[in-house]
């Protein structure tokens, strides 16, 4: 049976199968005729308009927010818990790490407490057996941090790409002593893909799952820094992994009982400019939660940079 056949039968499945559909979809641009399709190496970069509003922490987003919404913060935190309800700590989005709107803490609970909690489904206890793991035990980090994308971290998934970026740095082999580091190297090293193609293969699934509400300039730069380090075969490769990372984790979801893949858009969200031209695979990746819905706002970020907040419509 053709893989359109296949599509077009799932397309009346539920969230998990519709998952399927999307990447059919993807794989075929000629399905997406009205899809952007990556920025031209000569497109100029666009100037910084001066009336453009300067937003450089939640205070000042707030206040922006606040001339387009009479409820600004709950804006702001609704942002923030779809950020938590995807891993992420409470204090790591853009602009947001001012407000005291902490996860439970769980950073001076032993490790038994620890493994009983990941054992449940806990994301934190799961991230933070793998940053406990990570000096002795780098496999069993990135074990630890596979299984919170099972559980739903799509911030894990960015941990694994850093983790693997670091492990492809030639320098590292002469620079580690400790065995377990060099097993772990050499462990790393010797599956295909590539550790950097396994690295921006995770970051591109992370905006696969995800969509544009996750990618700010620390992870657009990630994207930018590995497809620079890669030649355009690389980059093909890790396009496709990024595929097969999104559905193998889809089916450890199910297999588990639990959902696959939430498309609910936040409340708000924040972005880079022109997300869609930051990931440079052939076929353009379409998010699974979509902004298209939102409104949007060009402001001028921290360090200059052009960015974009998205206002999403709210159900009555």
């Amino acid at each position: 049976m053709s893989r359109t056949n296949i599509s077009i039968l799932l397309a009346t499945a539920l969230l998990g199968i519709l998952l399927w559909v999307v990447i059919s979809i993807a794989r075929d641009a000629s399905r997406a005729p009205d899809i952007p399709l990556p920025m031209p190496a000569d497109e100029v970069a666009p100037t910084l308009d001066p009336s453009l509003p300067r937003i450089t922490n939640r205070r000042e987003l707030t206040d922006w927010l606040s001339t387009h919404s009479k409820a600004s913060e709950q804006l702001v935190d609704g942002y923030q818990d779809w950020l938590r309800g995807q891993g992420y700590p409470a204090d790591s989005a853009l602009l947001l790490a001012p407000a005291a709107l902490a996860a439970e803490d769980l950073a001076n609970e032993d490790d038994a407490m620890l493994l009983m909690l990941a054992g449940q489904g806990d994301i934190t206890a799961t991230h933070l057996l793998a940053e406990r793991s990570l000096a002795t035990d780098p496999l069993s980090a990135l074990d630890w941090f596979d299984q919170a994308v099972i559980d739903g971290s799509v911030y894990a998934m960015l941990r694994i790409a850093d983790l693997l970026t670091t492990f492809a740095d030639p320098e590292l082999a002469d620079f580690v002593s400790d065995p377990a580091w060099q097993a772990a190297l050499e462990s790393i090293n010797s599956v295909s893909p590539a550790p950097r193609e396994r690295a921006l293969a995770w970051s591109i699934a992370a905006v696969t799952v995800a969509g544009y509400a996750i990618l700010d300039p620390s992870h657009a730069e990630r994207i930018a820094n590995l497809s620079e380090q890669l030649d355009s075969a690389g980059i093909e490769r890790a396009c496709n992994a990024a595929q097969d990372f999104v559905l193998q984790t889809a089916a450890a979801r199910r297999v588990r009982g639990g959902a696959v893949f939430s498309t609910e858009a936040p409340p708000f969200a924040i972005s880079v400019a022109n997300p869609e031209y930051v990931v440079s695979c052939d076929v353009p990746v379409i998010p699974l939660v979509s902004l298209t819905a939102c409104e949007k706002n060009a402001f001028v970020g921290p360090g200059e940079k052009l960015m974009t907040a998205w206002l999403c419509p709210q159900p009555n």
